[in-house]
């Protein structure tokens, strides 16, 4: 037996950890086909059949897992479109009113957010969603 499956091994963690530092939905499949060719490795002997099976199987990925993968996920996105607008939110904090663009804490959806506006707000009142930022909400009276 060769030293091969510690090779492959050695690349799944590598492949895995890349893909958590860059979630991008392409190393993940490079790490599903070198844990596979883990198991090939320990019946063979050849690196070129690993070396052919991890390309083939990580293709395979790629083409066919990857667009499922990625319509699965997307999913799961909430759509802060068209419908959150104008939904009414309630100042939990003021953090920051110095600068033009102030900083609030509000509650929304159970969470609390950070919220920008140019306007001047006090806790408790509800102002309502202009439209997001990133992951910040925009507030108008």
């Amino acid at each position: 037996m060769t030293v091969g499956y510690i090779f492959w091994l050695v690349l799944t963690i590598i492949f895995t950890i890349i893909e958590f530092a860059i979630p991008a939905l392409v190393t993940v499949w490079f790490a599903f086909a070198a844990a596979l060719t883990v198991f090939v490795s320990l019946i063979t002997n050849n690196m070129k059949v690993e070396i052919a099976f991890f390309t083939f199987v990580s293709l395979l990925a790629i083409l066919f897992l990857r667009p499922y993968a990625k319509a699965i996920l997307s999913k799961n996105k909430d759509n802060f479109d068209a419908e959150k607008i104008d939904t009414a939110i309630i100042v939990k904090k003021i953090v920051d009113t110095s600068k033009e663009e102030k900083i609030y804490d509000v509650s929304y959806k159970g969470s609390i957010w950070t919220a920008l506006s140019n306007e001047l707000f006090e806790v408790g009142d509800t102002p309502v969603i202009s439209c997001f930022k990133g992951n910040k909400i925009i507030l108008k009276k």
